[in-house]
């Protein structure tokens, strides 16, 4: 059971959506915010690597990279050991975007927290770094430990 009910999960596609109004002007989708981030954080990622991260087929993927190109938020480069693959590069306003939407996000979470007390405040943060970094130890290790535990748990199913 969880004992969390998903609240984690809820109060992030919130923030999300609060992100996706307040910056309504650039008219880019959550997955396009995800994309520059990733591409600002490892320059050079070529798409593959996005596909794979992203669990996304290659034209999914194409098209975001085609559309954030188009729009002057990344650069697509030949890779120069194979020309066929791209790496994508931020552009200077690629992070000017991303910088926004992080200020975006973190605005929403100084309103969230404003009606806490220091004391809770001083309890919640501890709490909360502590499961960002086993989730973060766990994803950079591929989620092999977790899914592992998952298949034995969940037989699968027909879809």
């Amino acid at each position: 059971m969880d004992p969390t009910r998903r609240r984690i999960r809820k109060i992030d596609r919130d923030a999300q959506r609060f992100v996706v109004r307040a910056l309504d002007n650039t008219h880019l989708s959550l997955s396009d915010y995800d994309m520059i981030h990733t591409v600002e954080h490892r320059p050079g990622i070529t798409q593959e690597d996005l596909r794979r991260k992203y669990a996304q087929d290659k034209s999914t993927i194409a098209r975001r990279a085609a559309k954030l190109e188009a729009g002057g938020y990344i650069v697509r480069r030949p890779h120069p050991e194979d020309k066929r693959r791209k790496q994508l590069f931020i552009t200077e306003k690629g992070s000017i975007i991303r910088n926004a939407k992080v200020e975006a996000e973190a605005f929403y979470f100084e309103w969230l927290t404003a009606e806490l007390s220091e004391e809770e405040l001083a309890a919640l943060c501890p709490l909360l770094d502590r499961i960002q970094l086993r989730s973060r130890d766990e994803r950079r290790q591929e989620f092999v430990h977790l899914l592992e535990t998952y298949s034995q748990t969940h037989p699968q199913r027909e879809m």
